[in-house]
């Protein structure tokens, strides 16, 4: 054996790949190449190799199989030897009752069967190649498609839900021949049957618990205490939370320095200079009254411009959620300031209703409730007044579009940017192998998922699913890993999810009064400025930039306009440069649109032009 097989300490900063199948030992062994250890024999049916902190064992529980798992895990609560359990298709699999982060593969090469398993919201990822009797299954896009078995053809489809959603969202990824598994899911592989897959945990809303709001405020409280509780390090040192300045992240520092006093719990904040992106205000307030020992730090354009390339580098598909750059800039500050591992306050929103497009919503359903001739009317006006270059008509024209929409399409209309300009945007040969409603279609299914569900909640659940698993924390582990740090996210906790959700809707949002619940069980956590404060997010200004910064103009027209790009034949270049004009005019904001294009266009240079 070319490496023992002790598990190391919790750490999800590293990869793993198991391949079953001709020629698998010899591709395996290439890996040593990309820094990668075979842990396997090179006659056995499965190989395997790990890099980095990766946790390895056999099964404990009396199989005589010789049952053997990997994983990258930082748990709360489970045991990572049990996780070979799931290798028998009948029940759930005990990663259900585990608190943390996971991503696990177990096999039995004499029984030639295998595992994988995500975590119950996919903080992680894990990537299958399955064609016949052949199985890669890795933590690493890049890796998986490196082996021979991957034909590593684009898949187009994929670059539409990429232009939409800002990300591929799984089972799909960026080649065809691979996908990538889906939150709280299952992968089963024998060399017999083949593989199939099906999710052991989807966020259910039964809403059956009751009580006065003082009474349910006071549960609330406490069970985000004791979760936060459980979450914190069990370090001296070497550890601290982001902090926005929002209300998440400032929550979990208050009660974490609430129980450790005051200066104990490092935050690290990140702001800019232009006005209307920056929250180190807030973030200030939120450290000193809860007690954190605080450091703060901007960015600038120059700085963005540097970390472009780590935003290519430190993600395994093209990625192009902006606020990737200021999320890597935190990472960076913690790490200069000695921390390996942080608390953040991700799903926050999602699970407390928090995010003001649940308010707007319930705004848009009102309209739609109304009688067909009245929404009528209301888009004929919209058309009337918009088109043009005022920004506040342009939005009228937009709200009574979405509002005559049902969900989930209404929803999918703030992720619609390639949808919208279908025609204009896509070259007929492009239009020709991906149909319009494709994202679309996307995300109806997703919003399917699932048994329970009210109106507001169903869209929550989609959040999770979608916003969350697909988007945020991809942005937020590629972040970190690419500074050398792990993340926690105690709001994503299963238990605390599965209470909250138990909660009708009325806690969540009341008419357009957002984490109604939350805000009582925060009074005398939270500061009342955090509590009234109006959410920002964490973008980056690229918007501004774009108009004003004629250098960051340049670099970004030198990358999406140049033959290379233009040679792929995807869009009409003429397009490309009107929303670049009417972005710069100020008549709309392309912005996010923009940086897809530049992302992808990067992305495919390093990583798929070059092979």
């Amino acid at each position: 054996m070319s490496a023992p097989e002790t598990p190391v300490a919790p750490s999800v900063l590293g990869d793993f790949v198991l391949a079953f199948g001709r020629d698998a030992a010899a591709w395996v062994r290439s890996l040593t190449s990309d820094g990668f250890t075979v842990i396997t024999e090179p006659d056995e049916a499965a190989q395997a190799a790990v890099r980095g902190r990766v946790q390895t064992g056999r099964s404990t529980d009396g199989r005589g199989d010789g049952a053997r798992w990997m994983a990258l895990a930082d748990l709360v609560e489970g045991k990572l030897d049990d996780g070979p359990r799931a290798l028998s298709p009948s029940g759930t699999p005990p990663q259900r009752a585990w608190r943390g982060r996971f991503a696990q593969v177990a096999w039995s090469a004499a029984d030639q069967v295998a595992v994988a398993l995500t975590d119950h919201f996919s903080t992680l990822s894990l990537y299958a190649l399955v064609r016949d009797d052949l199985l890669v299954v890795g933590t690493d896009l890049r890796t998986v498609g490196a082996s021979p078995v991957c034909k590593r053809a684009l898949d187009l489809e994929s670059v539409y839900h990429y232009l939409n959603f800002a990300v591929v969202p799984a089972p799909k990824t960026i080649y065809r021949d691979v996908t990538r598994l889906e939150p709280g899911t299952r992968l089963q592989w024998s060399h017999r049957a083949g593989a199939s897959s099906g999710r052991y945990y989807v966020p259910e809303y039964p809403e059956d618990l009751r009580g006065s709001d003082s009474t349910l405020a006071a549960e609330l409280r406490e069970r985000m205490v004791a979760t936060v509780q459980a979450y914190q390090p069990e370090l001296a040192s070497g550890w601290g939370c982001f902090l926005s300045g929002g209300t998440d992240s400032s929550s979990i520092v208050s009660m974490m320095s609430r129980r450790l006093g005051p200066g104990r719990v490092k935050s690290f904040s990140i702001g800019f200079a232009e006005e209307g992106f920056d929250e180190l205000g807030f973030a200030r307030i939120a450290a000193r009254a809860c007690g954190a020992d605080p450091s703060f730090a901007q960015v600038s354009r120059a700085d963005t411009q540097a970390l472009i390339a780590r935003v290519i580098d430190g993600y395994d598909q093209p990625f192009g959620n902006a606020s990737a750059i200021p999320t890597i800039a935190c990472a960076d500050l913690a790490k200069g300031k000695g921390a390996t591992l942080l608390v953040a306050g991700d799903g926050g929103d999602e699970i407390f209703g928090g995010n003001q497009r649940y308010a707007k919503d319930r705004v848009m359903e009102a309209w739609y409730a109304m009688p067909g001739p009245v929404k009528a009317l209301g888009r004929t006006i919209g058309h009337a007044v918009g088109g043009g270059s005022i920004h506040l008509l342009n939005r009228v024209e937009n709200f009574f579009e979405r509002s005559s929409l049902p969900n989930p399409d209404r929803f999918y209309t703030d992720d619609s940017f390639a949808s919208d300009h279908y025609d204009t945007l896509l070259k007929p040969d492009f239009r020709r192998a991906v149909a319009r409603d494709a994202s679309l279609d996307f995300m109806r299914a997703v919003y399917a998922v699932g048994r329970s569900g009210s109106p507001l909640h169903r869209i929550m659940r989609l959040d999770l699913m979608m916003a969350i698993a697909q988007n945020d924390l991809r942005k937020v582990h590629g972040a970190t890993r690419s500074a050398g740090i792990t993340t926690r996210f105690p709001y994503l906790d299963p238990p605390l999810v599965d209470w909250v959700n138990r909660l009708p809707e009325r806690y969540k949002v009341r008419g357009i009064d957002k984490r109604y619940l939350f805000k009582r069980a925060m009074k005398g956590i939270l500061p009342e400025e955090i509590l009234r404060k109006k959410k920002q997010g964490f973008g980056l200004p690229i918007a501004v930039w774009l108009r004003s910064d004629k250098a960051f103009q340049e670099s970004v027209k030198e990358t999406i306009f140049d033959e290379r790009a233009r040679a792929r034949g995807w869009w009409e270049p003429a397009f490309v440069e009107r929303i670049m004009d009417e972005h710069v005019r100020g008549a709309w904001d392309h912005a996010d649109s923009i940086w897809r294009i530049f992302v992808l266009e990067k992305w495919l240079r390093r990583y798929a032009d070059a092979t």
